[in-house]
């Protein structure tokens, strides 16, 4: 009887750490994730392919940001936009978006190269993270 309960207390203990695994690692943020990779050794090959693509969302929420402020809200579908001056202003806000986002995606993979270290990414990483909140 004791030796039946052995196989359902080992597996519900196993479903339990890999929900608390599951829970801690995807509320991390992907700075976290990608410091926590580069000390478990992960080769910079392998974690290229996931900076690209959380640059890519980046630059596409970006995009959204900027399509949504150039176009009023109750104009949406009409064609009518902002006035050229918002339109160039908003336009100029994203073209800076883009520019954290490069800089953003250089130091993360400089990171992961292990060209700079944890404690420098943190320190190049912070300002760019407040500025458009990324």
């Amino acid at each position: 009887m004791i030796k039946e309960k052995w196989p359902g207390i080992i597996g519900g203990f196993l479903v339990f750490l890999i929900i608390l695994y599951v829970i801690i690692y995807l509320n991390s943020d992907f700075d976290q994730q990608l410091i926590q990779e580069v000390d478990r050794g992960v080769p910079a090959e392998k974690l290229f392919p996931q900076i690209e693509k959380e640059t890519a969302n980046l630059r596409l929420r970006a995009k959204n940001r900027f399509e949504s402020y150039v176009m009023d809200r109750k104009d949406w579908g009409s064609g009518n936009l902002a006035s050229e001056s918002d339109y160039n202003s908003y336009k100029l806000s994203y073209e800076k978006a883009l520019e954290y986002i490069s800089e953003y995606d250089k130091v993360r993979k400089q990171f992961v190269k292990r060209e700079i270290s944890k404690e420098q990414f943190l320190l190049e990483i912070e300002p760019l993270k407040d500025v458009y909140k990324l």
